[in-house]
């Protein structure tokens, strides 16, 4: 069906007049004329009496006029949904984070977000490192925040914030009142180590292995919570960030230790699909993550 078509005999059918739709249009009566009979023509039925001076829809007609009405609602709603869209006065924003970042450094990030744009939608999902750029470069989630390195040619590449490893004892362990330890000192201790295909895990493992290091590994587990735990109720020590586990530091529940070593100090990336990198909701999310991290 020929939608100008559709509109020419909406106006009619509202209005009552050929004459008042066409100034309605902004285009000659008989422009108005012409249209009717050719939506008529075309689909061989009568969609107004011509006996009186107003125009009366048939009964094929007001069934039309109902179609009409519905569709011109539609597409006002979607004008509007587009209208709010571009003032970012509604929309879906669907975060994924790995673990660490998504847990601790952005709730914040959404806590800002949500005071600036108070009518989007936010979800957040957390997974390990390797599941967020797969995700991401799927197309499933929209903007990603991992511990590098990323390697998709598919991907947007942007820094996030700093982060540091620690070493985490329980409060009764022998190194409890020390404020440091090496690496090389690992090698006596059981080592609670996260699951494969985290970033954590990635990199303590990789300096292990250039310092020539093989620990005595006591068990994995698959969220920081957990292992937090475990070092608790002295099961053995860990590697996690640091800012995972302040609140436990403070709180007497863990001791906290430097590592001499260099190399823990890792970059946290945010990552985006090429294809949505000139998504303006993406980009104000973006601005407002760069400002929140300056305070993390």
């Amino acid at each position: 069906m020929n939608l100008h078509q559709l509109k020419v005999f909406y106006a009619v059918a509202k209005e009552g007049s050929f004459t008042r739709a066409a100034q309605e249009l902004s285009i000659s009566q008989p422009a108005v004329t012409i249209h009717i009979r050719a939506l008529e023509r075309y689909y061989g039925v009568r969609l107004f009496d011509r006996g009186s001076r107003r125009a009366t829809l048939t009964d094929v007609g007001q069934t039309l006029f109902e179609y009409a009405q519905r569709i011109f609602s539609l597409a006002e709603e979607a004008e509007h949904a587009l209208e709010n869209a571009r003032e970012l006065r509604a929309g879906r924003l669907r975060l994924l984070g790995s673990l660490t970042v998504g847990a601790y450094y952005l709730p914040p990030v959404i806590s800002l977000f949500k005071e600036k744009f108070p009518d989007i939608q936010i979800s957040l999902s957390v997974d390990n490192s390797q599941r967020v750029v797969e995700r991401i470069a799927g197309l499933r989630d929209d903007v990603g925040f991992l511990s590098g390195p990323v390697r998709d040619e598919r991907l947007l590449v942007r820094p996030f914030l700093e982060d540091e490893l620690v070493l985490l004892v329980p409060p009764g362990h022998a190194w409890a009142g020390r404020r440091t330890v090496s690496l090389h000192e690992l090698e006596d201790q059981p080592v609670i180590l996260r699951e494969p295909g985290s970033a954590t895990r990635a990199l303590l493992e990789e300096r292990l292995r250039q310092e020539g290091i093989r620990p005595r590994v006591s068990m994995e587990l698959g969220s920081n919570e957990a292992i937090k735990r475990a070092v608790e109720m002295g099961m053995g020590v860990s590697v996690l960030s640091g800012a995972i586990v302040r609140r436990e530091a403070e709180a007497g529940l863990i001791r906290l230790l430097r590592i001499r070593e260099k190399g823990l100090r890792r970059q946290f990336e945010i990552i985006i699909h090429r294809e949505r990198e000139r998504s303006r909701l993406i980009g104000a999310f973006l601005e407002v993550a760069a400002e929140a991290a300056r305070t993390l």
